[in-house]
């Protein structure tokens, strides 16, 4: 196996690695990617098509193939690059010593450069949008067109779970893996529709990283770098937003249980060149919940831009 080739997989790192071929298989995807030296991390990532580059980087939850219905669309026209950001999937697992840039611009920026990557456009989901706003924003002549899907970072609302897994105690029992806290929170938090179909797959998958080895331990570092007793702690300010240059699409779960939409609205009234688009029955991922409407919306946007104008149909 191409992501085996100079890389012994762990038992745990096997696991992940059979859950995500059988995730990507749904969409009809044959297992592509490998392994590349980033910032001083091994990282994991999926490469499928040729064309103009998309990176697309997940959020805090599995890894780069909760993206795999995007990028069955987006390879037809794009090369669709999606890493394993740093304690996610099959990339490194740091701990103890986690910092913002580790997971957001340095990481982004250090794995375009290993890549060989000038210049892309990004779409981020989440945390992973968080990350590539305040790329786009530090870095904007390294980005093409910028799509934030259900993002961190536009405001401090936070769902009081993430509050109480920041103290020092709790922790421990929020980063447990459960399999049955894993499905509850799913289904209560995540998605609209969690009997969705390849949702089992998708949920395996996930579960599946949260047993990796030293997954919990890097979980239990990461979450006081993002999250509060009083929510999110690191934001993108006004300034952020309006600094952004690349035309940007904004998609949103009217039903998004993690972040309102009021903070959507505060991103494109902010962004100079923005739109929003928001998603009806479509909660936090809204690549599980509605995956046909963001592939529309990623394609049209990706090929002709338009972020000043409605995508119809």
């Amino acid at each position: 196996m191409a992501a085996q080739e100079g890389h012994r997989l762990s038992t745990g790192q096997l696991r992940v690695f059979d859950s995500m071929v059988e995730l990507l298989g749904r969409a009809g995807l044959g297992y592509q990617g490998g392994f590349v030296d980033a910032g001083g991390h091994k990282i994991h990532y999926l490469d499928y098509g040729s064309g103009p580059t998309i990176l697309l980087i997940h959020g805090g939850g599995s890894g780069s193939a909760v993206w795999f219905r995007q990028i069955e669309e987006l390879s037809k026209r794009f090369r669709v690059i999606a890493p394993d950001n740093p304690i996610f999937g099959l990339s490194s697992q740091p701990a103890l010593a986690v910092t913002v840039p580790l997971l957001t611009t340095g990481f982004i920026g250090s794995f375009m450069d290993a890549m060989q990557i000038d210049r892309a456009s990004i779409a981020g989901l989440s945390m992973g949008g968080y990350a590539a706003g305040r790329f786009a924003a530090e870095h904007p002549d390294r980005v093409d067109r910028l799509a934030l899907i259900d993002s961190a970072g536009f405001g401090r609302d936070l769902p009081w779970g993430f509050r109480l897994s920041s103290l020092p105690l709790l922790k421990y029992v929020f980063t447990r893996p459960q399999r049955w806290a894993h499905e509850r929170f799913f289904a209560s938090s995540e998605v609209v529709n969690p009997d969705g179909e390849h949702n089992d797959a998708y949920l395996e998958y996930a579960y599946s990283v949260m047993e990796n080895d030293g997954h919990a331990l890097a979980i239990r570092s990461n979450i006081p770098v993002f999250a509060g007793f009083r929510g999110q702690r690191n934001l993108l300010g006004a300034r952020d937003l309006a600094s952004i240059n690349a035309e940007t699409l904004v998609i949103w779960g009217r039903q998004d249980r993690f972040f309102p939409l009021s903070h959507a609205n505060r991103a494109v009234s902010l962004i100079p060149n923005s739109r929003l688009e928001v998603l009806e029955d479509c909660g936090h991922v809204s690549l599980l919940d509605q995956p046909q409407q963001v592939n529309r919306l990623l394609e049209q946007f990706m090929t002709n831009g338009s972020a000043a104008k409605p995508v119809s149909g």
